[in-house]
């Protein structure tokens, strides 16, 4: 049984590299628990967790394919999430906290445990807290969709899905804040005022 899962973990693909981390950061592969570093490989199943004061900076092996995890989060690579016949990426899952994403070219799935986030060339958040799901465009387009409805989200709007209720267009916010590490280690807020 033991060389059984052994054999099957072994298998899994290598999907991500971390490009950079911040604070508490741990990736649970199977039933191992380990901290997250630079340079470190992430593999089909693995999941990412950030505490407190954590980040991390994912970049997908396959080009064009950039994900921020923010601090109180959890995110997840499913297994067997690729086009059988592209070999691209098709999902990653939110369980809660808060991701920004940057889609180059690609088609891409974030799943929450209410809705899912559809989306091709785009720069997108999403935020998941209790039975809520949050987006935001910046670039792009989404689709947010659960087994309720769908709605289309475009540059500049928001959506959010309660519970199991339709997803609905939300009010745009006024301003953004984006936290981004300085080369020189400083911590910089990008403050970006929506018209």
């Amino acid at each position: 049984m033991l060389l059984t899962i052994l054999l099957l973990l072994s298998d899994l693909r290598e999907m991500a590299v971390s490009i950079k981390t911040k604070g508490d950061v741990k990736v649970i592969r199977a039933t191992e628990e380990m901290k997250l570093t630079r340079g470190m490989i992430l593999k089909e199943g693995d999941e990412i967790r950030t505490g407190e004061n954590g980040y991390a900076l994912i970049k997908y092996l396959e080009k064009g394919i950039i994900i921020e995890v923010k601090s109180h989060s959890s995110i997840s690579i499913p297994i067997d999430t690729r086009s059988r016949r592209t070999g691209r990426l098709r999902r990653l899952k939110l369980f809660f906290g808060e991701i920004i994403s940057i889609i180059k070219g690609k088609s891409f799935e974030v799943e929450t445990p209410n809705a899912v986030a559809a989306v091709r060339g785009t720069k997108f958040s999403v935020t998941h807290s209790g039975d809520t799901t949050r987006v935001f465009v910046f670039s792009g387009s989404v689709k947010l969709k659960n087994e309720s409805g769908e709605i289309d989200i475009n540059p500049g709007e928001g959506g959010i899905c309660v519970g199991d209720n339709p997803p609905v267009k939300t009010e745009t916010p006024k301003k953004i804040q984006i936290e981004f590490e300085h080369g020189s280690g400083n911590i910089k807020i990008l403050e970006i005022e929506v018209e």
